[in-house]
């Protein structure tokens, strides 16, 4: 009968629809919240099928997890690695150190993965594979991942980085709070790294690296004031009134001019921390400081060619305590105006 034969061809399809709306059954636990191998479901007892649901994506090949699960890099790098046995290394290392990267490098929807020698680099969407020696002490292994060590992975940034952004990936290892690594520590890393690629920009940057910075902007403006041949200044050097009571350790010093820096970044818009900022400015003025704050704006050029107001700002206030530039000065060096005899203190100083 013509009815019942489309009725008879139409009940396979009508299955298949009912099987497809029906939810996936529960994975195994220790599946549920993290990547996963197929052959670590087959050894759950999870068949191909179910590795197959529509509620579970393979972020690369062998390899599944469930689509609720955010994508993060974390999550993204324990895929792979598991699948690959690769160390997570430069730009993915970097972000997971938590080093401070150019905002176009911080989101990268590829990931560096690193493959020791007799292996073969990873060839992947969406991953740079690398193939290169690491010694015991460049590996640190994690909870979830292997990456390259701090100071690895600020090595291997040598080859990808600007001269300036190498130089405050460096200052983060350094931080006054938490530090990486130490400076004897860093020095003798790159003692033993002369010859390999990379170490030449990497000596670049560690002429210029600074330990004990607050945050990056401190190293921008630093960097910024030095290229514009002003004298270098200290960083966070404590700063006290007469009576020897802490006052505050500005971001930046001239401690001979008494002059502090301070950067204010976005944080200090609001109104508790205003008003703590106007207070900390006020103390040091009363010691005999004369304080400098600079925002993003100040470190930006108004247009080509033209001098940041950072640099502007700061060599005013220089030149007003007594500091010259002088005649051809060498990168650092300082000069001070020499006192002239009877001239007018129109400020009755």
């Amino acid at each position: 009968h013509p009815a019942r034969a489309v009725e008879n061809l139409q009940a396979p399809s009508a299955r298949a629809q009912n099987a497809r709306m029906r939810p996936p059954s529960e994975l195994p636990p220790h599946l549920r919240n993290q990547p996963f191998t197929v052959a670590e479901a087959r050894t759950a007892g999870v068949g191909r099928r179910r590795t197959r649901a529509r509620d579970l994506v393979s972020p690369c090949y062998g390899v599944r997890a469930t689509a609720a699960t955010p994508d993060s890099l974390l999550k993204r790098v324990h895929a792979l690695t598991a699948m690959t046995g690769a160390i997570v290394s430069h730009l993915s290392a970097a972000v997971l150190w938590g080093f401070p990267l150019p905002q176009a490098l911080e989101n990268l929807a590829v990931i560096h993965l690193t493959s020791r020698p007799g292996q073969r680099a990873v060839r992947h969407k969406n991953v740079v594979g690398h193939q290169q020696a690491l010694k015991p002490e460049e590996i640190v292994a994690g909870v979830r991942v292997t990456c390259t060590s701090p100071l690895r992975t600020w090595f291997d940034l040598a080859g990808i980085l600007g001269l300036d952004d190498l130089v405050i990936a460096g200052d983060f290892l350094l931080r006054r709070r938490n530090p990486l690594t130490t400076i004897h520590e860093l020095d003798a890393f790159l003692a033993g790294k002369q010859g390999r690629a990379g170490y030449r920009r990497a000596m670049q940057a560690r002429s210029l690296i600074r330990a004990d910075t607050d945050s990056p902007k401190e190293t921008e403006l630093r960097l910024l004031l030095i290229r514009h041949g002003l004298p270098e200044p200290a960083i966070n050097v404590p700063m006290f009134d007469e009576t020897g009571g802490w006052i505050l350790d500005p971001d930046l010093a001239y401690e001979e001019e008494k002059i502090a820096v301070q950067y204010d970044g976005g944080h200090h818009a609001s109104p508790a921390q205003r008003r703590s900022d106007i207070f900390r400015d006020e103390n040091a003025r009363d010691a005999g400081w004369r304080v400098v704050v600079l925002t993003q704006w100040h470190l930006t050029p108004p247009g080509p060619g033209m001098e940041p107001a950072a640099v502007t700002r700061v060599r005013t206030a220089l030149m007003e305590r007594g500091w010259t530039p002088g005649p051809g000065p060498k990168p650092g060096q300082r000069h001070r105006a020499r006192p002239q005899a009877h001239r007018s203190d129109t400020n009755g100083r």
